[in-house]
């Protein structure tokens, strides 16, 4: 499967997805990622987000590959007990999954919702 993840930071972006960055390598083969893209937080009052797309193969199932980033997410010191839209140190999120043969076999709302999202994601894939 390839999995398309979208990323997000607005507390230290720069030092966050960097540390994002290098355990998805280790996550997934033949990562690419997407430019990053600055945009304005929603829902809330804070600093501007850093937002990216980055795709890479694995075996992993949606199931695991969604608690392997969540475990990303912790130890990226991710507050959990804050409200949905709030600042956070890292938020990955599973966009797009795409079998072998390039069907998609998962496809987030988030894609349509958020251009933040669907401007990186378009980079790696035709939409």
């Amino acid at each position: 499967m390839i999995f398309y993840l979208s990323i997000g930071s607005n507390i230290e972006p720069e030092k966050n997805i960097s540390f994002a960055i290098k355990k998805l390598n280790e996550l997934l083969e033949d990562l690419i990622q997407s430019s990053i893209i600055i945009s304005k937080a929603e829902g809330f009052i804070g600093d501007d987000f850093h937002n990216l797309v980055v795709s890479g193969r694995s075996n992993l199932t949606f199931n695991e590959m969604n608690k392997q980033l969540k475990a990303i997410e912790d130890l990226a010191d991710r507050n959990r007990d804050v409200p949905k839209f709030s600042s956070r140190t890292l938020d990955i999120d599973i966009t797009l999954i795409t079998d072998k043969n390039q069907k998609i076999v998962f496809e987030s709302d988030e894609i349509e919702k958020y251009e933040f999202v669907s401007k990186p994601l378009s980079e790696l894939i035709n939409l």
